[in-house]
């Protein structure tokens, strides 16, 4: 501007008035042009091509939410933030609730496969879960056909058929075979076939789509108004005296009066603080939601008594379900960074060690079973 202008200031406030002139709530490209920038944003956190389905339906879910709530209330709310503040809010927790109903169909479905591949399962499942199976199957061929997939999800299907029929004929007492063989390439595949198997963490999810509900606009105007700042909004008022002069008339005069208001300019830093506030709001009514209705579900449909469980068992199913639960809200983490914490889990481990229970014996046998060439 300092280059192509020669007074950018001046041109950049008879240019303000371009801003805001576009009716988005009549656009039919509006949806379409707001998943491109959220595929833009889902690839500045390095998402999976494979997975951006799941970021960019949360997104969505969460703009929608929030963008009409904003237009019903936008008229209500001419003087204040309550349309901004009441729309932020119900978006997060649109987000959060779908983001973990997502999160849980995606870790029931994907189970099945996992279980198949993995060897955790022997013999056919019920028919939705050899449906399942098979969707995910079908799914990863046709990902990788379109040249988006990822190659070792292919690999290791062709891998898993070989780490079958190593296990059966080492679990055959008339065969010879004594360990399962893996060579350096196999081993990588294997690995990351493990960690794939973990439980999707909601919070990539929702990171994207938290940037997302966060309006670009807003920190740009903030920007701009620090290089150009803007000027309050006056008016000129005229004042009538008491004092009657020389002629029989009253006196008047006028003066420039700031008008009480502030305009949306001044206001850009007041706004992002309640889109803040708000998003942060309504993350956490949404979780409380979740958890909640998860808590109420398991009682409902997931009856279980303890009372054949020995101490052991009970502590490991203890702690298998707060890891689990860490990955769905945000009200079951254990801080690494504090001693105690620590301490105790690792006191925890040791007791197990000692009694002779080992967390996972599949781990333990596999681990044993299979060499690395």
């Amino acid at each position: 501007m300092q280059i192509v202008l020669d007074s950018p200031k001046d041109v950049w406030f008879d240019t303000v008035g371009n801003c805001g002139t576009i009716d988005l709530s009549v656009q039919w490209w509006r949806i379409p042009l707001y998943l491109a920038c959220s595929a833009s944003a889902l690839a500045q956190y390095r998402f999976p091509h494979v997975d951006y389905w799941r970021g960019l339906s949360v997104q969505l879910v969460g703009y929608e939410v929030q963008f009409q709530i904003f237009q019903a209330l936008m008229q209500r709310q001419s003087r204040d933030f309550l349309d901004t503040a009441s729309s932020n809010t119900a978006g997060a927790i649109a987000a959060v609730v779908f983001a973990s109903i997502l999160q849980r169909t995606v870790d029931n479905v994907a189970y099945y496969y996992h279980a198949r591949v993995l060897q955790r399962h022997k013999g056919k499942f019920s028919p939705f879960g050899e449906f399942c199976y098979k969707m995910s199957e079908i799914y990863i061929r046709i990902t990788n056909c379109l040249g988006f997939g990822k190659k070792n999800d292919v690999v290791y299907l062709r891998m898993a058929a070989k780490l079958k029929e190593q296990r059966e004929e080492m679990e055959n007492p008339a065969h010879s075979r004594t360990e399962i063989m893996l060579t350096l390439e196999e081993e990588i595949v294997f690995i990351e076939a493990i960690v794939q198997a973990e439980d999707l963490n909601i919070w990539a999810l929702l990171m994207p789509t938290v940037y997302q509900l966060v309006p670009g606009s807003l920190i740009a105007r903030l920007w701009f108004n620090v290089i150009f700042p803007p000027l309050l909004d006056s008016e000129e008022t005229t004042i009538v005296s008491d004092v009657i002069d020389g002629t029989n008339n009253f006196s008047s005069f006028t003066i420039p009066l700031v008008t009480p208001f502030q305009n949306d300019e001044v206001n850009i830093g007041a706004a992002l603080l309640v889109v803040a506030a708000s998003l942060a709001l309504g993350l956490l009514i949404g979780f409380v939601i979740v958890e909640q209705a998860t808590l109420f579900l398991k009682k409902v449909f997931c009856r279980k008594t303890d009372d054949n469980l020995t101490a052991s068992e009970y502590r490991l199913e203890k702690q298998k379900s707060e890891r689990k639960d860490a990955r769905h809200f945000f009200t079951h983490t254990i801080n690494e960074n504090n001693f105690e914490s620590v301490e105790a889990l690792s006191e925890s481990s040791q007791d197990d060690e000692e009694n002779g229970f080992n967390e996972n014996p599949m781990a333990e046998q596999a681990q044993k079973e299979v060499h690395f060439e």
